[in-house]
């Protein structure tokens, strides 16, 4: 299955400011559409129940949220919500109604660190970054950024995963499509 992570920081890894609103600064046009593609592509959207509940769904696009609300599994129409902690990813799929083979994850920073190791980790993390940009006291794109004062690129790489050369997206924004090296 591929599992591609995606996540738009500032210079300092932060997804979020310190609202937890993802501010203006880090909007970006090209970065967008990269990011629309992604989720275009996949079977089903990943995110967390922050970021379901904020944004709308005009694509109507199938969507696992994951949340401490449910015990395991609850299925409410293209929306499957989901507990890691009472079923694994694999139940979780069986909700929907087509095979399940590419899931685009849309964050937040529980959801991004859910799939950075273990048995269903991504098997690329984009990582857009909007260079210029600072969000003190903001979140990070994953707990050991805010909680241990680690880079992103420091997170990944002790994870597993090796960068390619950057691609630029647009006038100061670039993109990092982290893969797990061989171990």
């Amino acid at each position: 299955m591929r599992i591609e992570g995606y996540a738009v920081v500032g210079d300092d890894d932060r997804i979020a400011d310190a609202t937890g609103g993802m501010p203006s600064v880090l909007k970006n046009e090209a970065e967008w559409a990269f990011f629309q593609a992604g989720l275009d592509a996949a079977d089903v959207t990943v995110l967390g129940r922050a970021s379901q509940d904020a944004t709308p769904n005009p694509k109507r696009r199938r969507r696992l949220v994951m949340t401490r609300s449910v015990r395991d599994v609850q299925v409410d129409g293209a929306t499957v919500f989901w507990n890691p902690a009472g079923a694994a990813l694999r139940h979780a799929l069986t909700g929907f109604p087509v095979p399940v083979r590419h899931i685009a994850i849309a964050g937040g920073r529980d959801v991004f660190d859910h799939f950075l190791a273990g048995p269903c980790r991504f098997t690329t993390f984009h990582l857009s970054r909007v260079h210029g940009v600072n969000l003190p006291g903001g979140r990070g794109v994953f707990g050991a950024v805010e909680s241990r004062g680690l880079s992103a690129a420091q997170v990944l790489t002790a994870a597993g995963y090796v960068p390619p050369s950057p691609m630029a997206l647009d006038d100061g924004v670039d993109v990092v499509s982290w893969a797990p090296g061989s171990l």
